[in-house]
């Protein structure tokens, strides 16, 4: 194994002071390979929309990753960005990367040999398993269940390579090489994309092409990312220790990780369970709506805590906790400051969102962007509360307390299915799944922001002021907004409705952020700021 120079047990600088890579910096990098990244997943899904024009072969589609991704989340998932990232850069902090190394080297030795087993298992036997969906519901459309365990089983293999490139970039986010774990998902999509539109088509041959497609675009993907990082990643070597006692307590704090990650798919998996008595395209209207809350929430919350979580390790190691609790109250900060007036947005232009984003074609039609935009207005709050909940997880995550996450998955896992329940006995109908899952999240944040406020020295500040300001901007916004989309609806050809859009979203933009200036608030003022910098030093480059 290859080792680094650097001398053992002796504290040195951050590898971001090392780098002089800022946190602005760092987070507008990971956001703007994110937004790409979101871009490029959105298109998937309308090719997927496109190649795939009858409902039950997108439901199938969609049900096909359901399983295969909960046994990834059990196995490593979360546990990459939130146990092993983390844990490498605490090492790299304080100058034992020999250490670090040679820990996460086990780790990955023995994830690799159980994904094996996993992958092997979840081919022979994805019939049955997919089977389990039917249990206590008599009003649904088996065919459904039959295609998805078909696709399944190339989809099953493409796991291992996801968790191989995942692991990559796990480690090359510990070494603050955002550029390449920012930009390289771009070439997955892309290559997915290209699979889907070359084999997708409406018969269980496609299908199944199209998922075997996906497997091979995976493995290139992994290939690439390997390549890019080879100078960090030739470290890391086959190390099966089992009983080696640093890898043991990484894999004592992985384990949390690893349920709380599979109990978010669980529930996806418990809401699909729910949503297929309903009309054909549920399934699908359901990832739809999942997909468009997810832009914003991925878009800001996932790349300011994709820096925060490494550097958080390192302050919390070097115990400068004054410096860690600014760092989590900034990140905090920076991330609803974007994602409240993206929910009050979308909540109130939740039709106009999805049309543009989904109907490029007369395959997606009127009601489909019905059953998606219902979806999408439960899911409204979601935006806010998961915003919180990462947030305070990764934070938890980067200083070793990996419980109290997996304590409130515990709770969703509970929640989810009674309320949904409750509300499907209620007669709100289709609207129950994204209820329940605003809910849950609702109530895994109130747990998550108590426990973690807990530890004063660590606990963000000046957060009740700040959501009472920004709610108020959120709303004069939306108020805006809402008599805007009555006056000029988006009618019209494509273009047409997409100009009318984006106008209403940059009048929103503009009266969100200067209501957000009047009131004084930071982070308005620090953006604006970043802004007129940036472009003064674009003018004086060019002159």
């Amino acid at each position: 194994m290859a080792e680094n120079n650097s001398v053992e047990n002796k504290t040195s600088v951050s590898p971001s002071k090392k780098k002089g890579m800022s946190f602005a910096l760092s987070a507008f990098i990971v956001g703007l390979g994110t937004v790409i990244v979101k871009f490029s997943g959105l298109i998937r899904d309308i090719v997927v929309s496109m190649r795939f024009s009858q409902d039950i072969y997108r439901d199938s589609y969609s049900l096909a990753f359901n399983i295969p991704d909960l046994f990834f989340n059990l196995l490593v998932g979360g546990a990459i960005y939130s146990t092993v990232a983390p844990f490498l850069s605490a090492k790299l902090a304080v100058g034992k990367e020999k250490e670090g190394v040679r820990v996460v080297s086990i780790f990955i030795s023995i994830v690799c040999i159980a994904m094996l087993i996993v992958c092997t298992l979840g081919t022979i036997f994805s019939e049955p398993l997919y089977a389990l969906y039917a249990l206590g519901k008599e009003d649904i459309n088996e065919e459904v269940l039959v295609l998805a365990a078909k696709a399944s089983k190339f989809l099953f293999p493409q796991i291992f390579f996801i968790m191989l490139a995942a692991l990559c970039n796990g480690i090359l986010t510990a070494y603050r090489k955002f550029t390449i774990t920012s930009f390289g998902p771009v070439l997955y999509n892309v290559l997915v994309i290209l699979s889907i539109y070359i084999l997708g088509g409406n018969s269980q041959k496609n299908l199944v092409m199209t998922t075997a497609g996906i497997l091979v675009s995976t493995a290139i993907y992994f290939v690439c990312q390997y390549t890019l990082g080879f100078s960090q990643m030739k470290q890391f070597r086959f190390r099966f220790h089992p009983t080696d006692k640093d890898f043991l307590m990484l894999f004592r704090r992985a384990v949390p990780i690893l349920i709380s990650a599979s109990i978010t798919q669980i529930n996806v998996i418990v809401l699909n369970h729910f949503a297929l008595p309903f009309d054909e395209g549920s399934i699908w209207g359901f990832k739809n709506a999942s997909s468009i809350w997810q832009i914003p929430y991925t878009v800001f919350v996932v790349a300011i805590t994709t820096v925060m979580t490494p550097e958080l390790a390192g302050d919390y190691e070097s115990r400068n906790y004054p410096k860690a609790s600014e760092l989590v109250s900034r990140s905090l900060k920076s991330a609803l400051f974007m994602t409240i007036p993206s929910a009050a947005f979308i909540a109130v232009m939740n039709i106009d969102v999805v049309k543009a984003v989904y109907q490029w074609s007369s395959s997606y039609t009127e009601r489909n962007a019905q059953t998606a935009a219902m979806f999408l207005v439960g899911f409204c709050s979601a935006i806010v509360t998961a915003t919180v909940i990462h947030v305070f997880n990764q934070a938890f995550y980067a200083i070793g307390q990996t419980k109290i996450p997996l304590f409130a998955g515990i709770l969703g896992l509970v929640v989810n299915p009674v309320a949904c329940q409750i509300l499907i006995s209620s007669g709100v109908g289709p609207l129950s799944l994204s209820l329940a899952y605003s809910i849950t999240n609702l109530c895994q944040m109130i747990m998550l922001a108590i426990a973690y406020c807990l530890r004063k020295e660590l606990a963000p500040h000046g957060i009740v002021k700040f959501l009472v300001k920004s709610a108020l901007c959120a709303v004069i916004m939306a108020g805006a907004v809402f008599f805007m989309d009555k006056l000029v609806p988006a009618t019209g050809g494509k273009i047409m409705q997409l100009t009318i859009i984006a106008c209403k979203g940059v009048l929103a933009v503009l009266i969100y952020f200067t209501v957000a200036v009047l009131f004084r608030m930071e982070e308005a003022t620090y953006w604006i700021d970043k802004f007129f910098k940036k472009k003064k030093a674009v003018r004086k480059t060019a002159s």
